[in-house]
């Protein structure tokens, strides 16, 4: 995982999938580039948000891959994580995966909330299922109660 890297979002969708993929495997990022679209601006002040909110776990977190397209952040002192998932293709489909709280270091006796209705734990796994539009992203956390 690199550990700084400058990114260009010039070329970003409003699903922000650039600044999300970046953002989920790299430590410390550099941004510039304004893309002419003023939605995917908006957009991405928006993501830009959401990322300053988590930027502990970016930064500091244990980085798990479900696989290409799942990536987890997970600070197990907190009993959290965020959760990055990526539909990297031009055709719309579902992306899933599942994982052990276990196997990242977390209480799998807790009980964990989620922001998203796509992901949610149960029997001690995170289970991921999201119908996706082509190249695109989603973001979600959970803490551990």
């Amino acid at each position: 995982m690199p550990l700084y890297l400058h990114i260009n979002l010039r070329n970003d969708n409003e699903d922000c999938v650039v600044l999300w993929w970046y953002a989920s495997t790299c430590r410390h990022l550099g941004i510039g580039g304004t893309s002419p679209n003023p939605s995917v601006v908006e957009a991405q002040k928006r993501a830009m948000k959401r990322y300053r909110e988590w930027d502990r776990f970016y930064k500091r977190g244990e980085f798990f891959g479900i696989n290409e397209e799942i990536h987890l952040h997970v600070l197990p002192g907190e009993n959290a994580f965020v959760v990055n998932v990526f539909n990297l293709s031009d055709q719309t489909r579902t992306v899933a995966g599942s994982i052990a709280l276990e196997k990242m270091g977390l209480d799998a006796r807790k009980r964990y909330d989620g922001s998203s209705a796509w992901e949610r734990v149960e029997d001690g796994e995170l289970k991921v299922s999201l119908k996706m539009e082509p190249w695109s992203a989603k973001v979600g956390a959970l803490q551990g109660l």
